[in-house]
């Protein structure tokens, strides 16, 4: 029986091949490409309160978990005639010391798939997550970032699917105080294809409001 896409997620770090790239099976997205129709939330519009979960699709658990037991195969296919991934783990070595820095196979794809919520597109959304910064701040204010499901993302594991990264923009600086603390981020959302050297996105979010997540 495979593994639930949400389990797969817990495996991931074992088999990161390298730094989070933002490489799919249509290749990097280098500009936003947002739906042309997206309708218009009104100002006053009572935000929806989501959980990751909102984000996916009917039947995206297991488009995901076919992509990543297809990648793991791939995976064991290459590395059998040099170790298999049990003796590789009872040595206490990993893939990573049998890749080549710099080399094309020294960066992990981004596995999944743009499929949205197309019920999503205009609403106006609240969602709670991890942000990442694209860009270093002495301030720690920023103007995009991404918002992700759960810490580290984005950073030394391979991104998530972009269906479950939001691109998330500002008019004016955000101020997060502590990237390691969970935000609730609200705002209009978007459908479309949105790029980032560290992951790809399939929503964007329009900021109106940030705060601490309050557990």
């Amino acid at each position: 029986m495979r593994a639930s896409a949400l389990s797969i997620f817990f495996l991931i770090p074992v088999l990161s091949l390298g730094g989070c790239g933002a490489k799919t099976e249509s290749g990097p997205v280098k500009t936003a490409q947002a739906s042309e129709q997206t309708a218009q939330a009104t100002p006053d519009q009572t935000p929806e309160i989501l959980s990751w979960e909102d984000l996916m699709p009917a039947g995206e658990d297991e488009v995901l978990a076919d992509l990543y037991a297809a990648f793991f195969d791939k995976q064991e296919a290459k590395f059998q005639n040099q170790i298999s991934l049990l003796d590789a783990s009872a040595e206490q070595a990993d893939l990573l010391s049998r890749i080549d820095e710099g080399s094309e196979e020294d960066t992990m794809e981004q596995i999944g798939t743009y499929n949205v919520v197309e019920d999503l597109n205009g609403k106006q959304v609240r969602l709670p997550g991890y942000v990442v910064p694209l860009d270093f701040s002495l301030s720690s204010e920023y103007d995009a970032f991404l918002l992700v499901p759960y810490f580290g993302a984005c950073l030394h594991t391979p991104p998530p699917p972009p269906n479950q990264i939001v691109f998330v923009t500002s008019e004016q600086m955000a101020k997060v105080e502590n990237i390691n603390d969970p935000v609730w981020v609200e705002g209009r959302m978007k459908t479309g294809r949105f790029g980032s050297e560290l992951g790809n996105s399939a929503y964007e979010l329009t900021l109106s409001k940030l705060e601490p997540y309050e557990y």
